[in-house]
């Protein structure tokens, strides 16, 4: 499920990009359940777990990035998939250079919300970022890694709490393996600022717990609809579906592969 893949291997290849603060773990349990039936890449963000950092956080340095590495691999356009903050920088990309990727693409948990709600989340991040950076560099960069902001993040996005102890298992474990408070402050500001771009040359899938707490099933509802792409809800899970309901995501993913043009998938799904 990673770089060191033969290239021999004849499935259609799968990028699965993982969202804000994690690393290629987060999605380690979907990207299993999909390796029988494509080629299945789970590469680290830059400046993420074992990834060298960007020298510049932006949307157009993530694409690029990506880029370079499906190049590298040499892979003939692979589908993309991205969760939460990775949908951002999957459909920025995709935006960027659509020739480059497949004619199908995944949306985790997508970054939707209302000109209101985009509002909101813009003055959230400017008094966020100004109270970070009222800290010292080194405590800022230690609060940001710390046990209680890991915690805080899974207990906020997490709704089946019969899984919280996995879950934060999974956070305190993971989640802060970032190279630097600065960077992960570009990129929190890339999830509060931007939204999730639904391209209109690709056929997609959008799949949302019934519960996010970060993007309301409503509205991504609607942006399906406006676009005439797939939509699937998943019951008794919110942002973090990719933990808590794996099974049903990788299942409407096959899914979706097994039927891509047909735009009568049910868009209300409970599963």
């Amino acid at each position: 499920m990673n770089a060191t893949a033969k290239k021999s291997d004849n499935r259609r290849a799968i990028i699965l990009i993982h969202g804000l603060r994690g690393d290629h773990h987060g999605l380690i349990d979907v990207a299993r359940l999909l390796q029988p039936s494509f080629r299945v890449i789970t590469p680290d963000l830059p400046g993420y777990g074992d990834a060298m950092p960007l020298d510049e956080v932006t949307l157009d340095s993530y694409a690029d990035w990506l880029l370079s590495y499906i190049k590298q691999l040499g892979l003939e356009k692979p589908i993309i998939l991205g969760h939460s903050m990775g949908s951002i920088i999957a459909s920025h990309f995709i935006a960027k250079y659509p020739k480059a990727c497949a004619d199908e693409c995944v949306f985790l948990a997508p970054i939707l919300r209302t000109e209101k709600e985009q509002a909101s989340s813009n003055r959230l991040c400017k008094l966020a970022i100004f109270g970070l950076h009222l800290l010292p560099k080194k405590a800022r960069y230690n609060f940001l890694k710390s046990k209680f902001i890991s915690l805080r993040i899974s207990h906020f996005l997490t709704f089946d709490r019969s899984q919280k102890e996995f879950i934060d298992d999974q956070h305190l474990k993971y989640s802060g393996r970032f190279a630097s408070s600065e960077s992960l402050m570009s990129d929190i500001k890339i999830s509060m600022r931007e939204q999730t771009i639904i391209p209109s040359s690709k056929h997609t899938l959008i799949i949302i717990g019934a519960h996010d707490r970060l993007t309301k099933v409503e509205v991504a509802k609607a942006v399906a609809r406006k676009h005439h792409v797939k939509f699937v809800t998943l019951k008794n899970c919110g942002h973090l579906f990719n933990y808590e309901r794996p099974k049903a995501a990788a299942a409407k993913i096959l899914a979706f592969f097994d039927e891509p043009t047909n735009l009568n998938f049910d868009d209300s799904v409970e599963l």
